[in-house]
């Protein structure tokens, strides 16, 4: 009768995010972890298995919300703000590296962990990090044979966005990792690895993300690597823009082409907020932006194929005005401050949207959980028709009054969700 009358909410103290037991999610991993060593991630391999006559509509599980929870290893001590997220299967497991800290921002107190679990219920201590200053941009991706981890090292003050270092680690998903190698040129900043056609595709940044004055300078690179270390341009240049835009999801369509949504977040001739990019996959030096940016900024980026659609899964603005709202007649310092502080001092969410390759247009199609501080999602297919997704979030009881910054501040914790497409209605 105790136990009975014992709530979960209650009976998980650390836990201020899970309302239910998260009995779907569990029960999905346990059942597909035993039988897949690595998930089958690249779209091309379902291509003939999706119905193209079908129209096929997105329905979500439940969250799991395993960030801060009892479900954690006691070696494993979550401070207050959970949000940098990735997550790979390999070897019959699911590894998730997350970032903490004492805020979103950068501190000598954050730090970075890698759990993994053979069935979605016992995890393990993977790895630590914790080096005194910021740790922050998690990725995972097996690459010939391996389980693949990148990160970079920055600095320690809130306000500065200072990328020294790319980390390079490697597992046989054993336990045992190798590393670190430092990668990539110094300030570069990885974003989104693909595994692709039988290759490893990445783009990465580089330049004056974040200055108050003066032009944009950012690089956004397009590169490609066999065994995970060394990266070496796609086309003939590896540099495919230049100016305000920062990270970059990316994805190739049915024939090869490939299409790419912008943060175009410090702005440039095009405005602020993003672009939706297309590269023939005759010509992947030659990516098309469009010569007036969408103003609507889709933060943290990713992006997946299901069937002939491309999807993203970004940051929305739950605000009235978007985020490129300041009058592009004022000087860039001016534009990027009334951008800036307009967009942190207003709510947010997280949302599914979809690739219009018509009009080259994002589409809403559904809001995902998140409220204040949210966004930085993590892809996983698991078959046909599933794609595991990790993401944080402020308590999402606050998504309407909380604003960014004050999720930025505040308690952020760390989700599991299935995003599966069935046959519409």
């Amino acid at each position: 009768m105790i136990a009975a009358a014992c709530s979960f909410t209650a009976c998980n103290p650390l836990n201020k995010f899970q309302s239910a037991a998260p009995d779907e999610m569990k029960s999905i991993l346990s059942t597909y972890l035993p039988l897949n060593a690595v998930a089958p991630d690249d779209p091309a391999l379902f291509d003939d298995s999706i119905n193209a006559n079908t129209t096929y509509c997105p329905k979500l599980s439940e969250p799991y919300w395993l960030i801060p929870s009892l479900d954690l290893p006691k070696e494993v001590n979550p401070q207050k703000s959970n949000n940098n997220v990735s997550i790979s299967i390999f070897n019959h497991r699911l590894f998730l590296a997350f970032r903490t800290g004492p805020t979103h921002f950068a501190s000598r107190k954050t730090g970075m962990y890698i759990i993994s679990t053979a069935d979605g219920a016992n995890w393990k201590k993977e790895m630590e990090f914790f080096i005194g200053r910021d740790f922050r941009e998690p990725f995972l991706i097996p690459i010939e044979g391996k389980l693949h981890f990148y990160c970079f090292g920055a600095g320690t003050k809130m306000t500065a966005f200072e990328p020294e270092f790319i980390s390079h680690y490697s597992s046989a998903g054993d336990g045992n990792w190798t590393g670190p190698e430092n990668i990539l040129d110094k300030g570069e900043v990885h974003w989104s690895l693909l595994n692709r056609n039988g290759k490893t595709y990445m783009t990465s940044y580089e330049g004056s993300h974040y200055n108050l004055k003066g032009e944009s300078k950012v690089s956004l690179f397009f590169k490609q690597t066999t065994n995970g270390k060394d990266f070496y341009p796609v086309g003939d240049s590896a540099r495919v823009y230049f100016g305000g835009v920062s990270e970059t999801a990316f994805e190739f369509d049915k024939s090869g082409n490939v299409w790419a949504v912008t943060r175009l977040e410090d702005g440039d001739k095009t405005g602020f907020g993003s672009h939706v990019v297309f590269a023939d996959k005759n010509d992947f030096d030659n990516w098309q932006f469009p010569e007036t940016a969408d103003p609507n900024c889709y933060m943290s980026p990713k992006m997946f194929r299901h069937g002939d659609e491309l999807y993203l899964i970004a940051r929305k603005q739950l605000g009235k005005k978007p985020f490129g709202k300041a009058n592009r007649k004022l000087s860039i310092k001016k534009q990027r401050i009334r951008n800036w502080v307009g967009f942190s001092l207003s709510p947010k969410s997280t949302a599914l949207y979809r690739i219009n390759k018509a009009t080259r247009e994002v589409e809403w199609v559904m809001n995902l959980p998140g409220a204040g501080d949210t966004a930085f999602p993590s892809i996983q297919r698991l078959d046909k028709d599933r794609f595991l997704i990790a993401n944080y979030s402020s308590p999402v009881k606050h998504r309407k009054r909380r604003t960014w910054l004050n999720g930025q501040l505040g308690r952020t914790g760390i989700y599991l969700q299935v995003i599966s497409f069935v046959p519409c209605n």
